[in-house]
């Protein structure tokens, strides 16, 4: 697992391919295929996108999980979570909306309704 250290702080996005561990802060957008881990004392302000995350610090933004999205007892998340797990521990401070699906949204191909044919 990579690692961002508590004395790291990032302004901008950021895009990363294998596993992530954030002890530090950062103000932008985080994307990734793989897991994020936000340590107690990290904080992320912006959109979490990845495939899974577990929250220990603080998130000031929206979060999309592809898969797994759990809210550790020392967690503070402002925002709205979609995933299709969520988990929120004890003592964990969520303020937001939370949407769980179990399988990914179908893929819309479009209506042939209102379409015109060439002529």
């Amino acid at each position: 697992m990579n690692g961002l250290s508590a004395d790291v702080e990032i302004k901008g996005s950021l895009t990363f391919s294998n596993e992530l561990l954030l002890e530090g802060r950062v103000e932008g957008d985080l994307f990734s295929g793989s897991t994020l881990v936000i340590g107690e004392r990290a904080s992320v302000k912006g959109t979490v996108s990845t495939h899974s995350v577990t929250i220990y610090g603080v998130v000031e933004g929206d979060i999309e999980a592809q898969e797994r999205c759990e809210v550790k007892s020392t967690a503070r998340v402002i925002g709205n979570i979609s995933a299709r797990r969520f988990s929120i521990e004890e003592g964990a401070t969520f303020q937001g909306r939370s949407k769980v699906q179990n399988s990914p949204p179908p893929q819309s191909h479009g209506s042939p309704q209102g379409r015109r044919s060439p002529a």
